[in-house]
Protein backbone atom coordinates (compact mmCIF):
# COMPACT_ATOMS: atom_id res chain seq x y z
CA UNK A 1 0.00 0.00 0.00
CA UNK A 2 2.84 2.29 0.41
CA UNK A 3 5.07 0.62 -1.43
CA UNK A 4 7.69 -0.83 1.12
CA UNK A 5 9.22 -4.17 1.15
CA UNK A 6 8.05 -6.56 3.95
CA UNK A 7 10.93 -6.05 5.33
CA UNK A 8 10.50 -2.62 6.84
CA UNK A 9 9.68 -2.17 10.46
CA UNK A 10 6.36 0.32 10.48
CA UNK A 11 4.63 1.18 13.63
CA UNK A 12 0.71 1.27 13.54
CA UNK A 13 -1.49 2.44 15.72
CA UNK A 14 -5.17 2.75 15.36
CA UNK A 15 -7.61 5.59 15.55
CA UNK A 16 -11.27 5.89 15.26
CA UNK A 17 -11.39 5.61 11.29
CA UNK A 18 -7.63 5.88 10.32
CA UNK A 19 -4.69 4.13 10.74
CA UNK A 20 -1.45 5.93 11.54
CA UNK A 21 1.07 4.69 9.82
CA UNK A 22 4.88 5.52 10.80
CA UNK A 23 8.27 4.38 9.01
CA UNK A 24 11.49 5.72 10.57
CA UNK A 25 12.98 8.36 8.68
CA UNK A 26 9.81 9.43 7.20
CA UNK A 27 6.53 11.65 8.16
CA UNK A 28 3.61 9.68 9.53
CA UNK A 29 1.20 9.02 6.95
CA UNK A 30 -3.00 8.65 7.51
CA UNK A 31 -4.63 5.40 5.99
CA UNK A 32 -8.30 5.04 6.14
CA UNK A 33 -9.45 1.68 7.83
CA UNK A 34 -11.45 0.60 4.67
CA UNK A 35 -8.62 1.40 2.62
CA UNK A 36 -6.32 -0.18 4.46
CA UNK A 37 -9.18 -3.62 5.18
CA UNK A 38 -8.98 -3.89 1.69
CA UNK A 39 -5.73 -3.62 0.42
CA UNK A 40 -4.44 -6.10 3.61
CA UNK A 41 -6.84 -8.65 2.40
CA UNK A 42 -6.33 -8.34 -1.70
CA UNK A 43 -2.65 -8.90 -0.80
CA UNK A 44 -3.18 -11.64 1.28
CA UNK A 45 -5.65 -13.44 -1.29
CA UNK A 46 -3.34 -12.59 -4.00
CA UNK A 47 -0.44 -14.41 -2.40
CA UNK A 48 -2.91 -17.30 -1.63
CA UNK A 49 -3.46 -18.20 -5.04
CA UNK A 50 0.22 -19.87 -5.82
CA UNK A 51 -0.11 -21.67 -2.64
CA UNK A 52 -0.86 -25.88 -2.10
CA UNK A 53 -3.37 -27.01 -0.37
CA UNK A 54 -3.92 -30.42 1.03
CA UNK A 55 -6.98 -31.57 2.67
CA UNK A 56 -6.89 -33.89 5.99
CA UNK A 57 -10.26 -35.69 6.51
CA UNK A 58 -10.68 -34.63 10.27
CA UNK A 59 -13.22 -33.05 12.62
CA UNK A 60 -12.42 -30.37 12.48
CA UNK A 61 -11.10 -30.20 9.08
CA UNK A 62 -7.38 -29.41 8.75
CA UNK A 63 -4.96 -28.50 5.76
CA UNK A 64 -1.85 -28.50 4.89
CA UNK A 65 -1.38 -24.89 2.80
CA UNK A 66 2.20 -25.32 0.67
CA UNK A 67 4.34 -22.54 -0.77
CA UNK A 68 5.72 -24.38 -3.60
CA UNK A 69 8.11 -22.18 -4.07
CA UNK A 70 9.81 -22.49 -0.48
CA UNK A 71 8.65 -25.57 0.43
CA UNK A 72 7.12 -23.74 3.69
CA UNK A 73 4.04 -26.05 5.12
CA UNK A 74 1.53 -24.27 7.36
CA UNK A 75 -1.53 -26.11 9.37
CA UNK A 76 -4.76 -24.42 8.84
CA UNK A 77 -8.05 -25.90 11.14
CA UNK A 78 -11.19 -25.10 9.98
CA UNK A 79 -14.47 -23.78 12.36
CA UNK A 80 -17.68 -22.43 11.81
CA UNK A 81 -16.80 -19.29 12.28
CA UNK A 82 -12.93 -18.79 11.53
CA UNK A 83 -10.28 -20.48 9.69
CA UNK A 84 -6.87 -21.02 12.56
CA UNK A 85 -3.39 -21.27 11.15
CA UNK A 86 -0.03 -21.99 12.71
CA UNK A 87 1.60 -18.76 10.54
CA UNK A 88 3.22 -15.65 12.35
CA UNK A 89 1.36 -13.29 10.14
CA UNK A 90 -1.95 -15.21 11.93
CA UNK A 91 -0.67 -14.85 15.10
CA UNK A 92 0.16 -11.04 14.78
CA UNK A 93 -3.92 -10.35 13.69
CA UNK A 94 -5.35 -12.14 16.27
CA UNK A 95 -3.09 -9.72 18.92
CA UNK A 96 -3.56 -6.66 16.81
CA UNK A 97 -7.01 -7.06 15.58
CA UNK A 98 -8.18 -9.43 17.07
CA UNK A 99 -9.45 -11.57 13.95
CA UNK A 100 -7.93 -12.24 10.77
CA UNK A 101 -7.05 -14.50 7.80
CA UNK A 102 -3.49 -15.27 6.60
CA UNK A 103 -2.52 -15.96 3.09
CA UNK A 104 -2.86 -19.65 4.14
CA UNK A 105 -6.20 -19.29 5.21
CA UNK A 106 -7.29 -17.49 2.01
CA UNK A 107 -5.73 -20.43 -0.21
CA UNK A 108 -7.99 -22.46 2.33
CA UNK A 109 -10.65 -20.45 1.41
CA UNK A 110 -10.74 -20.59 -1.94
CA UNK A 111 -9.50 -24.77 -1.92
CA UNK A 112 -13.10 -24.57 -0.81
CA UNK A 113 -14.69 -22.02 -3.38
CA UNK A 114 -15.56 -19.43 -1.05
CA UNK A 115 -14.30 -15.91 -2.02
CA UNK A 116 -13.86 -14.22 1.39
CA UNK A 117 -13.97 -14.74 5.05
CA UNK A 118 -17.42 -13.63 5.19
CA UNK A 119 -18.94 -15.32 3.40
CA UNK A 120 -17.41 -18.48 4.56
CA UNK A 121 -18.74 -17.66 8.10
CA UNK A 122 -22.14 -16.49 6.60
CA UNK A 123 -22.35 -20.25 5.21
CA UNK A 124 -20.79 -22.05 7.75
CA UNK A 125 -24.28 -20.11 10.42
CA UNK A 126 -26.95 -20.74 7.79
CA UNK A 127 -26.15 -24.48 7.82
CA UNK A 128 -25.15 -24.77 3.99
Amino acid sequence: MLGLPTSVPVQMREFWDVIWVWVKGDRPTFVSKTDFKRHFVERRQTEAQSLKVTDWLRDPPHYTVTNPATGSQHLVVEHRDRLDCDCEDYHWQQQFIGRGCCKHGYAVLQYLGFDSLQDFIQANLNGE
